[in-house]
């Protein structure tokens, strides 16, 4: 691509040029827009989740894809929690063998 560009005239390689910066602020501007519709979809069921717990929301009134989504939501923080568990469990167990 960089020899053709050489060989075009200077308004060809400045339109090009432009093109090319444009579609990077295209995938830019894409990929900023899927990063906040992801923010907005974890917010919404976040949100959710909370109307759930807090009596709001009944069990009844959630379609069978919030049921899903929100069985996923609590898979997804007992993971996490877990995982944090375990590793306080373990910066203990090094803190004790550390102080002994």
């Amino acid at each position: 691509m960089v020899k053709i560009l050489r060989k075009k005239n200077r308004d060809e390689k400045s339109l090009i040029k432009v093109n090319v910066t444009s579609n990077r602020v295209t995938q830019k501007e894409h990929f900023k827009q899927t990063i906040k519709n992801i923010e907005d979809e974890n917010t919404k069921l976040l949100k959710l989740q909370r109307q759930y717990r807090n009596g709001e929301v009944k069990e009844e009134e959630l379609t069978q894809v919030q049921i899903k989504s929100l069985c996923d939501l609590y898979d997804k923080q007992i993971e996490a929690l877990q995982k944090s568990v375990q590793l306080a469990k373990n910066r203990i167990l090094e803190h004790r063998k550390n102080n002994q």
